[in-house]
């Protein structure tokens, strides 16, 4: 009894705890007079779940439950949403005001505090995690914007394991941003300068120095412009130039004549410490197009620099060049829509790789709606690469060369009557991967057939339904055939005025792997009950076996599981 006690307490604490936490979007202060004091709604769920299984090591525990929450509390129109997840497994929250942040607005103005995340251009501030303040001014066709804080938090470094991936610095930074302009024309600077604090770690062991993790600093500067002319044509293009010095106490001087002009590194180093560990890097795109009322066209030009990162964003596909065309036509009163994209792309833009790859890259789209009811889609889309070395190192100077092609055919059709819906739907997918090197390619191509068929009838009256779906799969390996082919069938009845809603499901999918067959039946009955307006009860049973027909091993072997839960909702 003393346990549950505590244990209710902690869960009590927990969700007041939780309530403080969350993101609070934008709110618009103009109308604070209309908005309600303090209101509340949201949701809470409890679910338990029942599990046994024979012949085969258990997946979950015999019992588990979880608590869900998601209230959203509002104070004068500012909406805090909180979530919180309690169960038997985890009941230690961490942190638990990481995730606290708002940003108020009235008119033009927009301020920031505690963690946000925005978007200043793609190449500079692009979503990065800032705890801080900052305000962003919106007057007219002028923009200011300006955010000051943390980027990362100090962590120790696990002496245990010897990995370095949780070990870093404090690094605080700061993102400014001026632009001027309107829809048809703008343009936007940008600038994240960002540095780690060497002091926020001071016990960092040998072992971690050795292996050079040492406070950096970065200095990105981001344009960004876009312009509308001849009504139907328009630019666009996005720019970062990065300057990151990856070692903040390198004593090596930088031989700058080889980076940047004296001039211009003059001017950066007021911005940041260069030495030997600086590396300079930029990252543009550029796209030219037309846009009409039948046909549209898109000419697209990107390329980063290999290593081009930035401390105000998390990720970014370096090394890489591309050009991609894309058009588009809408024909027979917009019933047929055709699109489609080429690209051609290509990395080791400084040579430093002992080998090139270079891709082909095409899609093609085609969607027609012959009648109301019937239609019919159909994709392609085509990715080659060929790798070669740049110096001949082998005896075939191709390293990789392969093409990947899907091709997916859905006709569809859908009638609606009263008191009766009709849905059919038929989908195939053939994927092929052929390998165009002759000494590899009896090992590396790849077939696959997808087909599956899907009918629902529906009496929305009578709240009743049905489904059918057949599929088969096929796979063509090197090593051998796998496959599967099944039937679902499925019932739903809606009963007590819609309060009450009972479905079946069954299924029995017959596959082959590795010259083996097996039979997997799968069967399962869920009921849902609409006790009142904000309380709803749900129940689940669940059935799984395998049976195998032949010799069966530790991947095919004979087993069943049993599943049952127990579910409540509750809306507020």
């Amino acid at each position: 009894m003393r346990k549950r006690y505590w244990n209710l307490c902690y869960l009590v604490g927990v969700v007041v705890l939780v309530s403080l936490s969350g993101r609070v979007p934008a709110q618009d202060l103009s109308t604070l007079g209309q908005q309600k004091p303090v209101t509340l709604n949201g949701g809470l769920s409890v679910r338990t779940v029942f599990y046994s299984a024979n012949g085969i090591q258990a997946r979950r525990k015999p019992f588990s439950y979880v608590v869900t929450g998601a209230p959203v509390v509002s104070l004068y129109g500012w909406s805090i949403p909180v979530s919180f997840v309690f169960s038997e497994q985890e009941r230690s929250f961490r942190q638990p005001f990481n995730q606290f942040g708002m940003s108020p607005t009235y008119k033009w103005i927009t301020l920031h505090a505690g963690y946000r995340n925005l978007n200043f251009s793609p190449y500079t501030l692009a979503g990065h995690t800032m705890l801080g303040g900052g305000v962003e001014l919106k007057p007219g066709i002028f923009r200011f914007g300006l955010m000051y804080g943390r980027l990362n938090r100090a962590t120790a470094v696990d002496t245990t394991s010897g990995s370095l991936e949780p070990f870093r610095y404090t690094r605080m930074g700061y993102a400014l941003k001026l632009g001027v302009g309107n829809r048809k024309a703008s343009v936007d600077f940008s600038v994240v300068k960002a540095k780690d604090d060497s002091t926020s770690a001071s016990a960092v062991p040998d072992a971690v120095r050795r292996q050079r993790v040492a406070p950096a600093e970065n200095a990105v500067f981001g344009l960004t412009a876009r312009v509308t002319f001849l009504k139907q044509f328009y630019w666009e293009g996005d720019g970062g130039l990065s300057l990151y010095t990856r070692n903040l106490g390198s004593a090596i001087r930088l031989d700058t004549a080889n980076l940047l002009p004296d001039i211009l590194t003059s001017t950066l180093g007021k911005f940041l410490k260069i030495n030997g560990s600086t590396e300079f890097y930029s990252a543009y795109q550029t796209s030219v197009g037309y846009r009409g009322k039948v046909f549209s066209l898109r000419l697209q030009y990107r390329r980063i620099d290999p290593g081009y990162q930035s401390m105000g964003a998390y990720f970014f596909n370096n090394d890489v060049e591309n050009v991609t065309i894309t058009p588009s036509v809408v024909l027979w009163k917009q019933r047929l829509r055709l699109s489609g994209s080429l690209g051609l792309q290509r990395d080791n833009l400084q040579n430093q790789k002992q080998a090139t790859s270079r891709r082909v890259i095409g899609a093609a789209n085609v969607s027609a709606d012959f009648t109301d009811q019937w239609g019919l889609d159909l994709n392609f889309t085509n990715f080659s690469t060929n790798q070669r070395a740049r110096t001949i190192l082998v005896a075939d100077s191709f390293l990789l060369a392969q093409t990947t092609q899907n091709l997916s055919i859905t006709p569809r059709y859908i009638l609606v009557r009263p008191g009766v819906n009709h849905v059919l739907l038929l989908s195939y997918n053939r994927m092929t991967l052929t390998d165009q090197n002759d000494r590899t390619a009896a090992d590396n191509n790849i077939q696959s057939n997808n087909t599956f068929f899907n009918y629902q009838l529906t009496f929305p009256e009578r709240g009743l339904s049905f489904s059918l779906n057949l599929n088969s799969t096929q796979v063509n390996l090197a090593a051998g055939k796998n496959g599967n082919e099944g039937v679902t069938l499925g019932i739903t009845k809606r009963l007590m005025d819609n309060k009450l809603s009972i479905g079946l499901t069954n299924s029995v999918l017959r596959g082959t792997q590795g010259g083996g067959n097996s039979t997997i039946q799968n069967h399962g009955i869920r009921a849902d009950v609409q006790a009142s307006k904000k309380h709803r009860l749900n129940a689940l049973l669940n059935f799984i076996g395998n049976s195998p027909t032949g010799p069966t091993d530790r991947y095919n072997t004979r087993y069943t599981e049993f599943r049952g839960e127990l579910g409540y909702n509750f809306s507020f």
